[in-house]
């Protein structure tokens, strides 16, 4: 059995191992939230399933040569991107040397190899952009595992290219009450464009004055929210902001909350820039005002 440890949601257990049973483990996958060790431990267990040379039921046997090597950190198909020693996160030097350069050589040993992101949080938005078409479209024998401790530390756009398994929840308070204000700050940027009020729409950025990062996180959650309005009402709400979404269905159609996504990725993508803050207020405002020539009522 996969995942198999007390503090994992039974649900994620479930279906990780669903999917293993059938052999359908997907290719680009987000282990979220546990602690480090626990993200670490799951990560080689999917590196087992997709590399034992003797699967049971959809779980590694642990004493083929494939197992053993990976217990060891020996197999030359499990590839580990992490910072250098002498470096704090991993350059795009290493993405392209480990990753872009060595993706469409077979494996060497397994039928299937693995590139594991460790820190995947601290992975700057230059190279999670490089990585975009590698992660949607992999090769067949590829499996990417991104380990990071809370998925809107990653960017969006990679977000929704993976298959998240959530490992638990390791908020903080502290991160708890700011994990909060990102989702009230979206919610009501989004429900001030449903409202037709410019005035609203401005009041609603007020709290992002000279905020870069939280500027970054509320565009972020705003694409979240405009996600889940595109899929209401048969998908998932992924955002936390079910009223926000559902408001937004129903005053935009698909080629306008497209607009709103396509404006806050630029958002973001300026934050993680350092542009400037207070250009950046003005701009997060005057797309508002803009979308709001589409609204639908």
């Amino acid at each position: 059995m996969l995942f198999g440890a007390n503090e994992i949601p039974a649900q994620t257990k479930a279906r990780v191992n669903a999917l293993a049973e059938r052999g359908r483990l997907p290719q680009s996958v987000l282990l979220s939230g546990g602690s480090e060790r626990l993200r670490e431990k799951c990560a080689m267990e999917l590196a087992g399933a997709v590399m034992c040379e003797r699967m049971k039921n959809g779980s590694p046997c642990g004493k083929c040569p494939a197992c053993v090597k990976l217990k060891a950190g020996t197999h030359p198909d499990l590839i580990a991107v992490k910072p250098a020693k002498d470096r704090k996160t991993v350059s795009i030097d290493q993405v392209r040397s480990l990753v872009l350069d060595t993706l469409y050589l077979a494996p060497n040993e397994a039928e299937n190899k693995v590139y594991l992101f460790y820190g995947a949080e601290e992975l700057s938005p230059l190279i999670q952009n490089a990585l975009l078409k590698t992660i949607e479209e992999p090769p067949p024998y590829a499996m990417f595992v991104f380990l990071c401790d809370q998925r809107d530390r990653l960017l969006t756009t990679v977000v929704s290219r993976v298959t998240e398994f959530s490992l638990g929840d390791v908020l903080t308070a502290e991160r708890k009450n700011k994990e909060a204000e990102i989702s009230d700050i979206a919610a009501a940027y989004v429900k001030a464009l449903c409202g037709g009020n410019e005035y609203d729409i401005m009041k609603s950025t007020a709290p992002l004055a000279k905020n870069r990062a939280l500027m970054k996180k509320a565009a972020e959650r705003v694409i979240l929210i405009v996600r889940d309005a595109a899929a209401f009402p048969a998908g998932e709400i992924m955002s936390g902001c079910e009223e926000a979404a559902v408001m937004l269905h129903g005053a935009y159609d698909a080629p306008a909350l497209f607009a709103l996504k396509e404006a806050m990725e630029k958002i973001a993508s300026w934050a993680a820039s350092n542009a400037n803050e207070n250009l950046m207020q003005t701009l997060f405002s005057s797309m508002g005002a803009e979308l709001l020539k589409k609204r639908r009522f």
